[in-house]
């Protein structure tokens, strides 16, 4: 056997499975902003005959074909990013055939071997060459970036959350379903519920009565996993969903209790520490209007939370160009420049 050129010394052969939902659209703008070195890009659909089989990347039609793992051509890192069940079509393939995935379908469940990767935080954990590494879930993502950087700056006794999610969760469907719900109830007239099965607009729904099967449905208890598996164990985190109709970036109210001694003036001075995070004491402009489309963190706060150690703090994160699809092309830059993805051919 011999090696490939370094990994380095050569563009990538990257592909996007499910290349057409909201998620792969921010990795594919992250991958041209960021100027990832690429020799080769294949889209692929996880329909057997996809309806809309053109696209474009960086300014160029691409066509989108249907995923067979006979068909994957030369291969070195795979972004997974369509949903949970799509994601866990693939997730024996990137072993079968040679290459990297990074999973942002929440397909894969965390594990010791695979833990979930928040670059922000827990980079060192990735594993040489890879077969498949998790990206958190958006909440989980959003959340660990700051309770990881309070936990170092303030040793964290207990957090309480009620997160909100956006429609855009559920994909463009979802988006559509929000607009066209509205339109409908503003003008007195009949409006859709296929995706959400219910009405969403000016309303709020508990992920506990929202659809067990239905798009966007998350399990709170895997968040709450996820985030100790990046963030630290020594703290214990609860956590609640709640579907809001916003369309983009989730936000969170989040009760935090600090060490004794810790004050909230050294639990602002650790979250600014970190390059991903910016405070904004009086929050006037921390709203998933002002974080759409920017990548990082914001969090309003602190204030105080009931008693001399814990407080309250807002957080709000794109969820879409700047949150999973960021951290997942981060991922993939970190993997390349270290030399640990792709493969050894005869």
């Amino acid at each position: 056997m011999r090696a490939e050129t370094p990994a380095p010394a050569r563009g990538a052969h990257l592909a996007l499975f499910d290349a057409q939902t909201l998620v792969a659209k921010g990795v594919r703008d992250h991958l041209v902003r960021r100027s990832f070195p690429i020799a080769s890009m294949r889209f692929f659909s996880s329909q057997p005959d996809p309806e809309v089989n053109l696209t474009e990347f960086a300014g160029e039609a691409m066509f989108v074909s249907a995923a067979d793992p006979e068909a994957l051509g030369p291969l070195d890192i795979a972004f997974f990013c369509g949903s949970r069940p799509e994601g866990e079509r693939y997730l024996g393939w990137p072993a079968e055939r040679g290459f990297t995935a990074i999973d942002l379908t929440s397909a894969a469940r965390p594990g010791g071997n695979a833990p979930p990767i928040n670059v922000a935080v827990n980079a060192d954990r990735l594993k040489e060459t890879p077969r498949l590494v998790l990206t958190p879930h958006p909440i989980a993502l959003m959340l660990s970036t700051v309770l990881a950087a309070a936990h170092r700056g303030c040793g964290l006794r207990d957090v309480a959350v009620i997160a909100l999610q956006p429609v855009s969760e559920a994909g463009e469907e979802g988006i559509n379903e929000l607009y066209r719900q509205t339109l409908g109830l503003l003008n007195f007239q009949d409006w859709p519920q296929e995706v959400f099965g219910r009405q969403l607009a000016f309303n709020l729904v508990p992920a506990s009565a929202y659809g067990g099967s239905a798009p966007g449905r998350i399990d709170g208890r895997e968040i709450e996993e996820e985030i100790r598996l990046i963030a630290g164990s020594g703290f214990e985190v609860s956590l609640s969903v709640v579907l809001a109709p916003v369309f983009h970036c989730h936000s969170a109210m989040a009760r935090l209790v600090l060490a004794p001694g810790k004050t909230p003036a050294d639990l602002s001075a650790a979250m600014a520490a970190v390059e991903e995070i910016r405070v904004d004491a009086a929050g006037i402009r921390v709203t998933p209007v002002d974080r759409a489309g920017q990548p990082g963190v914001l969090v309003a706060g602190p204030w105080p939370g009931g008693s001399p150690q814990a407080c309250w703090i807002w957080i709000v994160s794109d969820n879409l160009q700047a949150g999973a699809a960021l951290n997942a092309v981060r991922i993939a830059e970190t993997l390349w420049r270290r030399g640990h993805a792709g493969k050894e051919t005869a």
